[in-house]
């Protein structure tokens, strides 16, 4: 069974309002729209003392969190956990689990942080896998890697981690602006339209630019290959003061 939904959320660590301190409220409004994106996905939970809130038919059986890393691996879900510590901050987030500890890189912290605090009240009954995708993989491996995450469940959900041309240097763009201008209209079209063919063929494009996002989204085009969505974008960099993208990609409940 193909992949249901899909939110689509940028990764900055001031999102949290902890790591934003004063600056948090500036925040607000993204926080809102990526929180808005997640609850877009469907995230089928239990809450023992609300029997309101429960699994919806046709809710996913797995939740994937993919995003750019590095090096292209999979996290251990007994041991995944939070973890800023690479960027030199000392804060850590959730793992319960029984697994050995394994922290999770910056786009996949702050998608796992975003899920937990967006989803409503009560425990995740579905399944959840980390996927982090290097940065330099092909469109080719990402739309690999896409068609396998989306065949490991019978109804999948992905919350995808990256950003635009706002992940590269301040120098590069304002030197590079209107190819940063198009760079991120083009992808704004793209994700709006939940357009997967178009997505897939970023990379073949003039910009080359190399973002953070560019494999996470075309992972999510090979999970979406071949298949409808109705797109809706809940911030662009025309509309959001910190220049980021949120996106939702969903499927009617009878094409479930």
């Amino acid at each position: 069974m193909p992949l249901i939904s899909a939110a689509v959320c940028p990764h900055p660590m001031m999102l949290i309002p902890d790591i934003a301190g004063e600056a948090s409220g500036e925040w607000d409004t993204l926080r809102s729209a990526c929180a808005e994106s997640v609850r877009q996905l469907g995230i089928p939970v239990f809450n023992i003392y609300d029997k309101s809130v429960s699994p919806s038919e046709g809710a996913a059986d797995l939740v994937v969190i993919v995003g750019g890393d590095e090096v292209t691996r999979s996290f251990d879900p007994s041991g995944a956990y939070g973890s800023l510590r690479a960027a030199g901050i000392w804060w850590e987030y959730g793992w319960e689990g029984a697994g050995p500890p394994q922290p999770l890189p910056l786009s996949l912290t702050l998608g796992y942080w975003l899920m937990l605090t967006s989803k409503p009240k009560g425990m995740i009954t579905a399944a959840i896998a980390y996927e982090a995708v290097s940065f330099v993989a092909t469109p080719q491996e990402c739309a690999q890697l896409g068609r396998e995450l989306a065949g490991r469940a019978e109804r999948v959900a992905m919350l995808v981690m990256g950003e635009g041309s706002t992940s590269m240097p301040a120098e590069w763009r304002a030197r590079e602006a209107s190819r940063a201008r198009d760079f991120d209209s083009e992808v704004a079209e793209t994700l709006a339209r939940a357009d997967a063919d178009a997505l897939a063929r970023l990379d073949l494009r003039e910009h080359r630019i190399p973002t953070t996002g560019r494999a996470a989204w075309q992972v999510l085009a090979g999970a979406a290959a071949d298949q409808r969505f109705q797109g809706r974008l809940h911030a662009d960099p025309a509309t959001d003061d910190h220049d980021y993208f949120v996106a939702s990609w969903t499927r009617h409940r009878a094409d479930r």
